[in-house]
């Protein structure tokens, strides 16, 4: 059995590569290398093939030179799945193919083999064009379907087999450059940092543009171009726990993340070649600054490198303007104040002069380069909410709970700084189903954040008692500060304004997007949610014990397809959740016997971490006829 490679730290997936890279460079025959490229594939994914789809000469049909298990086969560019891909450039993962029917089922019914899930990503050459396509099929793990983990892995593995496709073509380069090449790109490609492939090229671009307006020469500019995608090459060293940490570092953590630059010098500094050299003055010196407050020599100044003077406002610029999955680009009017701040503190005046001077190309490389983000394909549903925070309490990698219904709108607040970040800004409902504290501490620290930032109040929605108990005991001056007296810095609302809603009232949050409030029961005045999209609902509540209202809300609605529902103590604990008007998996099932319907799939949250395991093991138990999920932070709920 091949080891699961999601478990696996940077340095287990790099040995991996190694490993195949080392194979590589023994073999002189083309075919043999693609074959070796696919087994790689195939182990860092957990799949169980890997096949590598070519585009003919003449741009008509699309081949398979390495499919494991299968005969070489030729179709039209444009059909199937792969050809979506090849066509589209985009890239999916799709968790049952014989729901799209773009799948092509002649092929598994030619070789006798069960299809099941698959993922695809886009092979380029040096000039961006698509020359084929990478895929694997059938997840190996527990759950049989790929993650985004899988895609990073992937296009890690396809960056390789576009080089050698290329590079084989060009004149047999593989056998004398591959090894540094492979090794030092495909480190970039692997995007552990959650960076696009094209923020790279766009830093690439970006900094020969400045580099020839500086007045560089033609071939200090190329030069630079080359190795500036190589400016985080250190951050493969990092550990995942710190590199994808979405929230601010601590002292440890960020003297960590720091050593990056210096990491990336030590691995390349010894090479003999231009491009290596080059690029190890850029890992090393990004991230200095004109001040001399930079690090990791605190050089200031000309006697920074022109490569890492030129990288670093590259890097900063794109970063800052980019989206990602897990934040919100600036605007441009915010990211060029913020230059113009900077312009002779962290970044050499006269680039930034020369920046702006040549926006407008700047601003053509971004567009051409633009990112296309990763497709999961789901044919059956197209509504969902975030689960931001699933837990019964706060402690280290336990969020409390808070809901993501979209951009402006969230249900509860116990944790929303740490996995949306700066996105926090563009938050304006809160939704509160209770004024308990798990329920609502990160409004302070959004607030205390991101002030400076937001241009639009945080309105507190609640019941009557709800807003009365935050006014009172919460943002009062004695807690946290009353920022409903407090205007904000961008705009002269005030920080935070209140709203008190009524039950059963719909209220339209978005195009075809509403709430409505239903009473529930808890030891303080509190209530739960109905949300909808493009008439499908789930329901939400929070904490409660009597689940009444809820189920009428069930029965008498269809449109409610799924609930989120708390569980919060073992059984044992019994008398406790009844006196603090909580649930156990046994007294749960024992309402939802009330629901009339046998079409609800029940999403479980609230859980005490201490007793997860036993709540989890119990549910298990009582839970019978229902489709039960346990939710955790970050997870979906589909309705």
């Amino acid at each position: 059995m091949q080891k699961n490679t999601r478990n696996l730290g940077a340095s287990e997936i790099l040995e991996l590569v190694f490993i195949y890279l080392a194979e590589i460079s023994s073999l002189k025959d083309y075919d043999e290398i693609l074959e070796v490229l696919a087994n790689m594939g195939k182990v860092l994914t957990n799949a169980d093939r890997c096949s590598v789809w070519v585009v003919s000469d003449d741009d008509t049909e699309i081949w398979t030179k390495v499919a494991q298990g299968i005969d070489i086969i030729r179709i039209s560019k444009t059909s199937g799945i792969v050809g979506a891909s090849i066509c589209s450039g985009e890239r999916f993962i799709i968790e049952d193919v014989y729901q799209d029917t773009r799948f092509n089922k002649e092929i598994d019914k030619e070789s006798g083999y069960k299809t099941k899930s698959m993922m695809l990503i886009p092979m380029y050459d040096y000039d961006d064009n698509i020359i084929g396509a990478f895929q694997v099929i059938n997840h190996q793990g527990i759950k049989t379907v790929f993650d985004t983990r899988d895609m990073e892995h992937l296009t890690l593995a396809s960056s390789y087999a576009a080089e050698t496709l290329v590079s084989a073509k060009l004149a047999n380069e593989i056998e004398e450059t591959q090894k540094e090449i492979v090794l030092t790109m495909g480190a970039i490609s692997e995007s552990r940092s959650k960076e696009t492939g094209n923020h790279v090229k766009r830093v690439a671009e970006y900094s020969k543009l400045l580099a020839l307006a500086y007045g560089l020469s033609k071939e200090d500019a190329e030069l630079l171009r080359q190795a500036s995608p190589m400016h985080d090459i250190g951050k493969v060293a990092i550990p995942d726990n710190i590199l994808n940490k979405p929230g601010r570092f601590d002292e440890n953590e960020r003297f960590i993340m720091d050593t990056h630059a210096e990491l990336g010098y030590q691995m390349m500094k010894s090479s003999k070649r231009p491009l290596l050299k080059a690029a190890s003055i850029v890992a090393r010196e990004h991230h200095e600054k004109w001040n001399g407050k930079g690090y990791p020599r605190k050089l200031a100044g000309e006697n920074i490198h022109i490569f890492g003077r030129i990288t670093a406002i590259a890097d900063v610029f794109d970063a800052l303007g980019s989206d990602r999955v897990y934040k919100k680009a600036w605007d441009d009017e915010r990211i060029f104040q913020l230059l113009r701040e900077e312009r002779g503190t962290h970044f050499d005046p006269k680039l930034i002069d020369l920046f702006f001077d040549n926006i407008e190309a700047i601003k053509k490389i971004r567009e051409t380069f633009k990112d296309i983000y990763i497709k999961k394909v789901d044919l059956t549903r197209d509504k969902q909410i975030t689960i931001l925070g699933a837990y019964g309490t706060k402690s280290k990698g336990y969020g409390t709970t808070a809901f993501y219904l979209n951009k402006k709108n969230v249900i509860d607040a116990g944790n929303l700084l740490e996995p949306l970040n700066i996105e926090t800004i563009d938050i304006q409902n809160v939704w509160m189903t209770h004024s308990h504290l798990d329920h609502i501490i990160d409004i302070a620290y959004i607030l205390d954040n991101y002030f400076n930032l937001r241009t639009k109040s945080l309105n507190i929605i609640g019941l009557p008692d709800t807003i009365k108990a935050i006014k009172k005991n919460f943002l009062n001056d004695t807690i946290w500060p009353d920022f409903s007296k407090i205007p904000l810095t961008l705009s002269s609302e005030m920080a935070v304004t209140y709203t008190e809603i009524q039950l059963g009232q719909e209220y339209e949050i978005g195009e075809e997007e509403s709430i409505r409030a239903f009473q529930t029961d808890h030891t303080v005045e509190s209530c739960g949610y109905v949300y909808t999209k493009n008439n499908a609902s789930v329901l939400i509540t929070a904490d409660t014990y009597s689940l009444d209202n809820a189920i009428q809300e069930i029965n008498e609605n269809t449109n409610i397809s799924s609930i989120v529902v708390e569980c919060s103590f073992p059984s044992e604990m019994r008398e406790l959740a009844i006196n603090s008007k909580h649930l156990t998996a046994e007294l749960l099932f024992e309402k939802l016997d009330a629901i009339k319907r046998e079409d609800i799939v029940i999403y479980i949250h609230h859980i005490k971490p201490a007793f997860f395991k036993r709540i989890t093991d119990e549910i298990a138990i009582y839970k019978g006829k229902w489709e039960t999920n346990i939710l955790e932070d970050g997870f979906f709920v589909n309705f």
